[in-house]
């Protein structure tokens, strides 16, 4: 599906058109969608564990803008030197982690006096970053207008990922995925108590900022190649929970992974089919029905 629907019965044999629409076009987005809702789900539910706090999500502590910061710094050096696209794959992703782990840094730094502080340094690094950001960003389209990539990653899109950056994506996610599927006990205790930690022989600020530093490492890599797509990391971990009625880890995290790629695929569709002829950000159609999600689950006083 899409905004050129694909025969079924062409789908396992497709004619030459729908061949470069299927396995060039379509596919590449589908594994971005899946590799792009699991890293930002898994991302989620550690950091809503990791600070002990539902509202806690990959964007709280200003990594999005961070990282898209960096991105586009990256762009811009492409754009200068004329490095071409495998460079781009390669700073890109680099960049952005720095812009990711520069923003943690800072909002670490000066969010020290507990929960409220660090969402409130989240949101003035996020402004001053975002700032920075449509500054670089009307600089770029400035003098060079026909650069699309620079719009749509202020909104998030799968459109237009091709094969190579579904290969660098999935690279950097599985290795951090896998480790951070086995770190579930240390996480688990954690999000108990920085002393239930201590006490059965586990580091919390050490751990904590090894988990921080990874997820940071999964949203950069995501914001690089889709731009900032909202409310998968809030709202996924939330609906795992309800549907297993339980908050370890162990189990919220793989199937927060599996919701979120079903999200992500799902909202992909519906961004190309909600206007014929016309693909919407998939971050407007996370929104919309992320939003009412979280309002349903603040209504009906489900705090995991």
């Amino acid at each position: 599906m899409g905004e050129v629907i694909v025969p079924l019965g062409m789908v396992f044999d497709p004619a030459q058109t729908y061949r470069v629409i299927i396995l060039d076009i379509r596919l590449p987005e589908v594994i971005a969608c899946i590799i792009v809702g699991a890293n930002l789900a898994v991302s989620g539910a550690v950091m809503q564990s990791v600070f002990r706090n539902p509202l806690a999500e990959p964007y709280i502590t200003g990594t999005a803008s961070g990282a898209l910061l960096g991105a586009l710094i990256g762009l811009f050096i492409n754009v200068v030197l004329r490095l071409g696209s495998l460079s781009s794959m390669i700073i890109l992703p680099i960049l952005s982690f720095v812009g990711a782990m520069f923003s943690i840094a800072v909002v670490v730094m000066f969010g020290r006096g507990g929960w409220l502080s660090l969402v409130l340094a989240g949101i003035a690094v996020s402004i001053m970053l975002s700032s920075a950001v449509m500054i670089l960003d009307t600089y770029l389209l400035t003098i060079l207008p026909t650069l699309p990539a620079v719009v749509y990653l202020l909104f998030g899109t799968v459109s237009g990922v091709n094969w190579s950056e579904d290969l660098v994506m999935l690279c950097v996610s599985l290795p951090v995925i896998a480790y951070l599927l086995s770190s579930s006990r240390e996480i688990n205790l954690i999000m108990m108590s920085d002393e239930v930690a201590q006490a059965s022989g586990v580091n919390p600020g050490q751990t904590r900022n090894v988990l921080i530093t990874l997820t940071g490492l999964l949203t950069a890599v995501s914001v690089s190649f889709t731009g900032i797509i909202g409310f998968v990391g809030l709202v996924t971990p939330h609906i795992t929970r309800l549907l297993i009625s339980s908050s370890d880890n162990s189990k919220v995290m793989p199937l927060s992974i599996i919701s979120g790629s079903t999200i992500m695929l799902y909202a992909n569709i519906i961004s190309k089919v909600l206007v014929p002829g016309v693909v919407m950000p998939i971050t407007a159609i996370t929104s919309l029905f992320g939003v009412p999600i979280l309002l349903i689950l603040l209504r009906g006083g489900r705090n995991e």
